[in-house]
């Protein structure tokens, strides 16, 4: 099992089987970030492109839920599929997900209005602490 996080690049494929079994699939990428000591900067790094492959009620759930563009959090079992092109061998990385889930450190605020007025500091450090 490994996690992966990253960002949905590929639309959805959705498909119901003749079986019953429902399948979703999509690709992600996932962008390692590095410190540069030398600039005091962040840079991007190497960059990992993996397909996801979900069934039946994740499959069902991910169609409904997630989109192209969306921070995700991955868990599933990686598969390396080696396959020859032009004369060419490659190797292709999926993940078969088992737990699939948005990366909501990642998610743009929806711009919702806050429940309570934002108050001071000072004016909370005042108030007694509910038990």
């Amino acid at each position: 099992m490994i996690t992966c996080v990253g960002t949905v690049v590929s639309d959805i494929t959705y498909k119901h089987g003749e079986d019953g079994k429902s399948n979703a699939f999509f690709r992600i990428n996932s962008t390692e970030r590095r410190y540069n000591t030398a600039t005091g900067e962040w840079e991007d790094g190497e960059v990992l492109w993996l397909g996801v492959s979900c069934w039946r009620k994740l499959a069902d759930s991910v169609k409904t839920t997630l989109s192209k563009g969306d921070p995700v959090i991955v868990q599933g079992k990686l598969r390396i599929r080696v396959y020859e092109k032009d004369d060419v061998k490659r190797q292709a990385f999926n993940l078969d997900a088992m737990h699939i889930g948005l990366d909501l450190s990642r998610v743009q605020s929806l711009g919702a209005a806050p429940l309570v007025e934002p108050r001071a500091a000072e004016d909370l450090a005042e108030e007694p602490v509910p038990f």
